[in-house]
């Protein structure tokens, strides 16, 4: 409930609902926590619409097993921002809105995301509240410097665990490198990296080291680029080194979005997830490859390949998923859930449907991959197997280390003629 609304006077209506009558109304335990003297204070001096309007959403609230906020005199002191990828705002119960590519921001109170109904019991519009917690995390950056790591890099050190969030005050970090495009990361909440572009293989072995050896707390490895005063995911052109770990940047981000929706699939039993994992061409390229084995409705992520398997385990080849919507008589359907998209599909291709498919690895090195120690002992004889492989690209199976070993020794050079 507003803070301000203390300051006016309201005639006492005896016919204003109780808090007590309008949640009974709606089916809640007047005991919650939270519901205490003085928020029942403040509940007293609110019009007719205003209690409607918060008793809605503390039963909201409830129902969502969310507690009642702070009181606003409170609260307005403990707002910050905090930035979490696209998925994870989409999936939570808590108020969120898009900022930049596979981002949103969120706002904190007290440490705690704020839930979209707090703001009808504080009774303040929310670009108010993130207006306020944009201005505490700037209070609490200014006169700080970032760090410069022995790599040229520049790293914050705050100490507050918000330094992700401060991807959105591009003023305190955009001029680091005058003259020179900047690039960012926030692999983790408490880590945000800024680099030139002729530093870019240090700033992918920071964002190594940042989530090594674990998969908790990673927020995204992503690049990012500061271009026209706006940031999005780095974009770099042939032949510049750099393409290929950006791209497996973003390989990981995607599948660390379609992981997260797994365990909520299986609840829904409405099909089987289709695993993704990453492979790399014998180029050196990346590609995400989706296992969709026959006997169930499968889920199929926006992969850039589908690896068949028949119910009884046998890999079939390797097929671009682009090509999928030329088997009219598998009509996909939209899965409803959070984060990347999943088409459902209750039917297997038949072999003779595959054929109509583009095929990137036929049957032999598709077994190759799901069993490399197999396929080892039973492989066909040198010339065929080559023969084969300079047909169809061959595949192998891809590290998902984020930082590849081949970015050791690359040299972007100069980025401009005036450097």
């Amino acid at each position: 409930m507003s803070f301000f609304s203390r300051f006016f006077f309201f005639l006492k209506d005896q016919n204003l609902p109780t808090l007590a009558e309008l949640l009974q109304a709606r089916g809640i335990p007047t005991e919650m926590p939270g519901l205490n003297d003085d928020f029942l204070r403040d509940f007293s001096l609110l019009k007719a619409k205003e209690r409607e309007s918060t008793a809605d959403a503390i039963a909201a609230l409830f129902r969502q097993g969310l507690p009642l906020p702070l009181p606003w005199r409170e609260a307005q002191y403990e707002l910050f921002p905090q930035i979490v990828p696209t998925w994870q705002g989409e999936r939570e119960p808590y108020y969120y809105r898009p900022c930049f590519d596979n981002l949103c921001k969120r706002i904190l109170s007290a440490g705690k995301p704020v839930p979209q109904e707090w703001f009808a019991i504080w009774d303040i519009p929310e670009d108010d509240v993130m207006d306020l917690a944009m201005d505490h995390l700037e209070e609490v950056t200014k006169d700080k410097p970032f760090v410069r790591l022995p790599s040229g890099i520049y790293r914050s050190d705050f100490g507050d665990g918000l330094d992700a969030s401060r991807i959105l005050l591009p003023n305190y970090w955009n001029q680091l490198f005058p003259g020179q495009n900047t690039f960012v990361a926030i692999p983790k909440p408490d880590t945000l990296l800024v680099s030139p572009q002729v530093l870019l293989p240090k700033l992918a072995d920071a964002i190594g080291a940042a989530i090594k050896n674990t998969d908790t707390n990673i927020l995204v490895v992503t690049m990012y680029q500061w271009v026209d005063s706006k940031l999005m995911p780095a974009s770099l052109q042939d032949p510049h080194p750099m393409i290929q770990p950006q791209r497996e940047f973003r390989q990981l981000d995607t599948m660390a979005a379609y992981n997260a929706q797994v365990a909520e699939l299986e609840k829904m039993q409405i099909g089987v997830p289709c695993p993704l994992g990453i492979i790399k061409t014998q180029q050196g390229r990346t590609l995400t490859m989706a296992t969709w084995i026959e006997g169930k409705p499968a889920l199929v992520p926006d992969s850039d390949l589908i690896g068949f398997i028949s119910s009884a385990g046998r890999p079939l080849g390797l097929y671009w998923r682009q090509t999928l919507p030329r088997l009219q008589r598998l009509k996909g359907t939209i899965v409803e859930i959070w984060g990347a998209r999943r088409l459902r599909f209750e039917e297997f291709p038949s072999l003779d449907e595959l054929e109509q498919l583009e095929c990137l690895a036929h049957a032999d090195v598709h077994a190759q991959i799901v069993n490399p120690q197999t396929a080892q002992q039973s492989r066909p004889a040198p010339n065929k197997l080559q023969s084969q492989q300079s047909h169809a690209a061959s595949a192998t199976a891809s590290s998902n280390s984020p930082v590849p070993a081949h970015l050791r020794g690359l040299s972007l050079g100069v980025q401009s003629d005036d450097d």
